[in-house]
């Protein structure tokens, strides 16, 4: 028979109708449910702590409470462990250290302080990973959610959002776990491979809340990347081919904004030469440079303003925004400020289009909705394993894009408002969790017997009924 400690309430119960109500212990006892010696031992023990009803029959909780008890003394007072407390939170040297630090720091054992942590509701995790933000970014990022702190979901659902991401060969994305027994370490369906020097690709896609766009890779465009891709001598002539044609195309182009240039340069000129004070000094002369409008590339394969101008903006955003608009009319585009968005000429297409575009603040993926989509494609894309070749990873990731689910991009969407807020509440700062608000209507739990989505189950066709992308599958 198990023994089991009494409540303070009901030793005090059994000691009144015992000693002040002259009840008999057996007859307590079976009343109350409890062995009979437990009723004896309550009653001595109230005798020897003082307890006597012919003096005061009032019964004190010295009279029941229990003793104290035998055994080595506590050695984590509460000094330790408010000390190991504030150790750990001090700063992030502090959340890094083990546990066999903090003992050595407190004087006592590392079992000790793993059990005061845990029961104070400390657990080894994963560092949250936030983009890192100087002072001048978290000022852009306060004006940004300032001017637009009063857009409501309808004004984002405006917004057409781009961006593009790094796709690394031979990569997966997101942790990772297999079922394997202690011996089966070295087994060969555990192994998983990793391979150097993998070459990658850039991705772009675009979406807006009611339509997804299209999606571009880039291929390689100088001899040097060509040859890691392929030494096929054709990859190698398509190349030179293409880095040809964009020379002749931009030397066209310079010849008419060149005569443009230098003409508004001879006017203004003689409009100087008309002030009576004579100039000293060397007699001016013209230079066409990229200060007044020379179009010059000046990145060796990489994504410049120039590629994304031919391969992008022109062939594919605009003719997307150009149907986005036929909708909302109000459509804007929402850009980052890298060089090749950023360009003076990308500016004159967009003027000459007649289309707006918003420039977010850098370094500030929480304020572009697309970028929730990079994590989600790179695990569509590597559930199977990462692709080892290009040609496979470009399949994939058209494949992928394709099947992104409407509801999905909106959900992103949805989160903007509360991510303003969030910004302005922490001034430019990004330490919040990101995402809709807690306590919305969506539904967050799964239901028994239903499968979460995932793509090694599913079939070719499932997404189709579901996602209408509206026939813009000619912009892909």
């Amino acid at each position: 028979m198990t023994r089991e400690e009494h409540s303070t309430e009901l030793r005090t119960q059994i000691v009144a109708l015992v000693m002040v109500a002259k009840m008999k212990p057996q007859d307590v006892a079976m009343m109350l449910k409890i062995p009979q010696t437990s009723v004896y031992n309550i009653v001595k023990r109230a005798k020897l702590q003082g307890f006597d009803p012919t003096v005061n029959p009032r019964i004190e909780h010295e009279h029941v409470a229990n003793l104290k008890r035998s055994g080595r003394p506590k050695t984590v007072t509460e000094e330790i462990e408010a000390s190991i407390i504030a150790s750990v939170t001090k700063d992030r040297a502090g959340r890094e250290k083990s546990a066999e630090y903090l003992a050595f720091e407190a004087g006592i054992s590392t079992t000790s302080v793993l059990r005061l942590l845990k029961l104070n509701s400390f657990s080894k995790c994963k560092p949250t990973w936030k983009p890192g933000l100087t002072d001048d970014m978290r000022r852009k990022r306060l004006a940004f959610a300032l001017a637009h702190k009063d857009w409501t979901l309808e004004d984002w659902k405006n917004i057409i959002w781009t961006d593009e991401t790094s796709v690394i060969l031979g990569h997966r994305r997101g942790s990772n776990r297999v079922w394997r027994r202690v011996f089966e370490c070295y087994d060969p369906t555990v192994i998983r491979r990793r391979y150097k020097n993998a070459s990658e690709f850039m991705f772009w896609g675009c979406f807006s809340y009611d339509a997804k766009g299209p999606c571009h890779i880039y291929d390689p465009e100088n001899a040097a990347t060509a040859h890691l891709v392929s030494n096929k001598c054709k990859v190698l002539a398509s190349v030179t081919a293409t880095a040809k044609k964009a020379e002749k195309e931009l030397e066209i182009a310079n010849r008419a904004r060149e005569m443009k240039a230098r003409e508004e340069w001879e006017l203004n000129q003689a409009i100087r030469n008309l002030e009576l004070r004579p100039r000293r000094g060397r007699k001016p002369v013209f230079k066409f440079t990229t200060k007044n409008g020379k179009l010059v590339r000046k990145s060796k394969g990489g994504i410049d303003w120039y590629r994304y101008q031919t391969e992008i903006l022109v062939p594919k955003l605009l003719p997307f925004a150009k149907e986005c608009q036929r909708s909302r009319p109000n459509t804007i585009i929402m850009e980052d400020n890298a060089p090749a968005h950023a360009h003076f000429q990308q500016k004159e297409i967009y003027s000459f289009h007649e289309i707006d575009r918003l420039l977010w603040p850098g370094n500030s993926l929480d304020l572009n909705a697309i970028e929730p989509t990079w994590f989600w494609l790179k695990n569509r894309t590597t559930l199977q394993g990462a692709p080892g070749d290009r040609k496979t990873a470009k399949k994939l990731w058209y494949n992928a894009w394709e099947k992104l689910p409407q509801h999905r991009i909106q959900a992103w969407i949805e989160r903007i408002p509360f991510h303003i807020q969030e910004i302005i509440r922490l001034e430019g700062g990004n330490e919040y969790a990101e995402g809709r608000p807690r306590g919305d209507q969506r539904q967050r739990c799964r239901r028994k017997g239903v499968l979460s989505f995932r793509a090694y189950m599913e079939d070719e066709g499932d997404w189709e009924d579901a996602v209408d992308i509206g026939g813009l599958e000619r912009f892909v």
